[in-house]
């Protein structure tokens, strides 16, 4: 096996570009192919402010993405990505809604109809967009023609008549606002960069909705179980309100028997103090009789006495003495 420095350079330089080529080719497949999703199209009027990597919204819950904004003719072809788990039906529909006061959007598609969506493009009959300057126009026109002109004409006079009255006030507040425009321009970097920040928190909060969707089912199962132990605790509640009525019906049927019974005892309670004391006493009094038997008879199976005389006569003192003759 030839060594590196004894090739062909010419060679190595172009085994090495067209490796180059091969990896670029797959990075850029890679980045275009979307696995595990498919492919739709939706013709809109106008974008209505939609933009590429914006969310796709079925029912309130991101699927897809939007990966592409064409103009084809007189419309907008907005491509995007859904989950293969998703089907779409033949009368699906989509609209561009307003995410967020920030001037974020996403594209909601409603699945619905039987069978499969044809080409997988929604066409511009099922499709909307949150304002359409056209319409407006139309619209303004027409309530325009229904106006009165000599009315209109009068009324226009009467506000020139008083913004001429007015003249001293209103100059004030045109510079007012001169100045305000001014102020707002001068803070256009701050502004931009507040929007900015804005947007950059909207997309966290987007991008934590999982967790704060999960935080929302973990706090309502602590609010089941507060709920339950409330209950427990108010079924403890009756049935110890129970238990207290019981009792007390208890008592007061049974206080006429108890009343006599309680006087008893307070009487047999006096005797047995009195008894205790008497026996207190014999047992104070018997200690010392006890304790000098019991020396006594400590030296043997015998009665250990000693006895002055004349306690016993003469011959029984001599017979004690072991003279018996």
């Amino acid at each position: 096996m030839k060594a590196l420095v004894e090739r062909d350079p010419f060679r190595i330089g172009l085994l090495a570009i067209a490796g180059a080529a091969v990896i670029a080719l797959l990075v850029v497949v890679l980045s275009v192919v979307s696995f595990g999703t498919t492919t739709y199209t939706a013709v809109l009027e106008h974008t209505a402010g939609l933009r590429t990597g914006e969310d796709v919204q079925v029912a309130g819950v991101s699927v897809g993405e939007v990966t592409g904004i064409d103009l084809v003719e007189d419309h907008v072809v907005v491509t995007f990505h859904l989950d293969n788990n998703l089907e779409l039906g033949s009368r699906t529909s989509a609209a561009v809604k307003v995410a967020t006061l920030l001037g974020t959007h996403y594209l909601q598609v409603d699945p619905e109809g039987s069978g499969s969506l044809a080409g997988n493009e929604i066409p511009l009959a099922r499709t909307s967009v949150p304002y359409n300057l056209q319409d407006v126009l139309e619209q303004g026109t027409a309530k325009l023609e229904d106006l009165d002109p000599v009315v209109l004409a009068k009324a226009l006079t009467a506000v020139s008549n008083t913004f001429e009255r007015s003249g001293d006030d209103v100059g004030p507040a045109l510079q007012g606002v001169a100045r305000l425009s001014e102020l707002i321009s001068r803070r256009n970097d701050q502004t931009g960069e507040l929007l900015r920040a804005a947007r950059t928190v909207t997309d966290e909060l987007n991008n934590d909705s999982g967790d704060i969707l999960g935080l929302m089912r973990q706090t309502n199962l602590v609010v089941s179980e507060i709920t339950a132990r409330r209950a427990a605790i108010h079924q403890l509640l009756v049935e110890t309100t129970t238990l207290a009525r019981a009792l007390t019906a208890i008592i007061t049927q049974t206080r006429a028997d108890l009343e006599p019974a309680l006087r008893n005892l307070d009487v047999a309670l006096v005797s047995l103090r009195a008894q205790d004391r008497s026996l207190q006493h014999v047992l104070e009094v018997m200690a010392p009789a006890v304790r000098y038997v019991a020396n006594a008879t400590g030296n043997g199976p015998y009665l250990d006495l000693y006895l002055k005389g004349p306690t016993l006569p003469a011959d029984d003192e001599r017979c004690a003495l072991g003279d018996c003759s």
